[in-house]
């Protein structure tokens, strides 16, 4: 059963309630007035004939024959019965009677040794009537009872109409709820069939280019398609990215394999030759490069890769970081600016790679006599540090792409430089498991800055009245070195 049919049937369901629920509340809601009606007009003829009977004369059964008003009750359709009572035998006996239909058949025998006003339902000879009772007594001696009626008919037939009205009707209506469900079902339930069929199709034919057409409004199912359509999008956009992922990374690997087995060849055909070792040497260092990224990236990926949470002091680190790239100048000259003290929680190891995959990152795309400097401030509550070159720069276009997986500006040139295109991948996942921002600005021709930002332990006070004297800058200025 489709969901169409069962929000239909649902729907129907819910109706056929509603309207069985109503049919009976109508209905005793008329029966109920009509019945008031009814009993009101016995307690009226009850009181009329009570109040002859009492007051005819002396109230001996005898001077009852002077009520002869029978006749006025017969006209409003009320039916009356006087019952005596014998002292000595202590039996009821019908004294006067306004029906056929026998000397000793009462209205409502039940009711004969009742000292109370009582009402009630009977049925004599298939006619349905109402019955009020009450006793005749005077100074708490009893006389005798007094029985009204009137027929039920009328109530009994506007009942019965009003029921048939009502289960016609109502057939009518589940009827017409029926038709109008699986119409209005079908109307709502339409963009989902084409969120399905859309689904299937992309399945069929493998194109995660497909989106669902929605300009309906932005219901709970226009939103839903809407959300599916971006679903769609980030999933194509990921199938890309693995798509360009495996090509490059089938490309990075066949580059250094086939350097390998050209040179292995040559040597085979020529024997041992130093060039061809020391070019086997350094792509097989590159692919271990390599490899060794691609496994980094993996395990942060899956979340596998444990960090150490220390107290790391920034200034050292920078002082480390700069000291090692002295030895991977290649005819640039690296300068250490202004460095602050500064200490943020991590882990220092991670946060030594990201430093120095920035500068190896100027450092190749800087010509000879070029420069690139490294800065450490205080900014509030974070600690900045920069990594400034004077290289070749980054299109604009190319800066949004900057920090993915094997993204090259200039390829040919990465590549022979043995760049693996993941330095600025890993340098921006380090800095975002350390809660910190890693951004880049950059001019064609002028050069490129990278800026991190971390969070300090021990950020600087908002008052000026309560700061501790300011920390000596370190400034530390070194020759330029025009190593090649």
């Amino acid at each position: 059963m489709t969901i169409r049919t069962r929000l239909t049937f649902l729907y129907s369901s819910l109706l056929a309630i509603v309207i069985l629920m109503f049919s009976t509340a109508t209905s005793g809601i008329l029966n109920w007035t009509l019945r008031n009606q009814v009993d009101e007009s016995l307690y009226k003829a009850l009181n009329d004939v009570q109040s002859s009977a009492l007051t005819s004369g002396s109230q001996d059964s005898n001077s009852w024959t002077a009520y002869k008003k029978f006749n006025d009750l017969l006209s409003s359709g009320v039916f009356v019965q006087i019952w005596g009572h014998d002292a000595a035998s202590q039996e009821p006996y019908l004294y006067e009677t306004s029906l056929s239909m026998g000397n000793d058949l009462s209205l409502d025998p039940a009711v004969l040794d009742s000292r109370d006003p009582v009402y009630s339902d009977v049925y004599v000879r298939g006619a349905h009537l109402r019955v009020a009772a009450s006793p005749l007594q005077t100074g708490g001696e009893l006389y005798g009872y007094i029985q009204v009626a009137t027929s039920l008919r009328t109530v009994d037939a506007a009942i019965d109409r009003l029921l048939k009205i009502m289960l016609v009707s109502g057939a009518f209506t589940l009827l017409a709820s029926l038709l109008l469900g699986d119409v209005l079902a079908r109307r709502a339930l339409k963009p989902i069939e084409a969120i399905g069929e859309t689904a299937r199709q992309i399945t069929a034919a493998d194109d995660l280019g497909r989106r669902i057409p929605n300009q309906g409004p932005q219901d709970e199912i226009g939103r839903l398609a809407t959300t599916f359509n971006q679903t769609l999008e980030r999933l194509e956009q990921l199938f890309n990215v693995q798509r360009r992922f495996v090509a490059d990374v089938s490309h990075e690997m066949r580059t250094p394999l086939t350097s390998i087995q050209g040179n292995l060849d040559l040597m085979r055909r020529i024997g041992y030759d130093e060039e061809a070792m020391e070019a086997i040497e350094s792509e097989s260092r590159r692919m271990t490069r390599l490899v060794d990224d691609l496994l980094l990236l993996a395990k942060a990926d899956a979340g596998r890769l444990p960090l150490d949470h220390g107290l790391v002091e920034l200034d050292t680190l920078v002082l480390e970081v700069y000291n090692q790239a002295l030895v991977l100048t290649h005819g640039v000259t690296v300068h250490l600016g202004d460095i602050d003290q500064a200490q943020v929680m991590g882990d220092a190891d991670r946060l030594k790679q990201l430093l120095l995959n920035l500068v190896s990152n100027g450092i190749k795309y800087t010509p000879k006599g070029g420069s690139v400097t490294i800065t450490l401030a205080r900014d509030g509550d974070q600690a900045t540090i920069t990594v400034c070159d004077t290289g070749m720069g980054i299109p604009e276009t190319d800066l949004p792409h900057i920090f993915d997986r094997f993204y090259r500006v200039d390829k040919a040139r990465s590549r022979a430089q043995g760049g693996t295109g993941l330095g600025l991948s890993i340098a921006k996942w380090i800095a975002d498991v350390h809660g910190g921002e890693l951004s880049v600005s950059s001019h064609v021709g002028t050069g490129t800055t990278f800026t991190l930002r971390l969070p300090l332990v021990n950020p600087a006070p908002s008052h000026a009245d309560d700061a501790p004297a300011p920390a000596v800058s370190k400034r530390v200025r070194t020759p330029r070195l025009n190593r090649s």
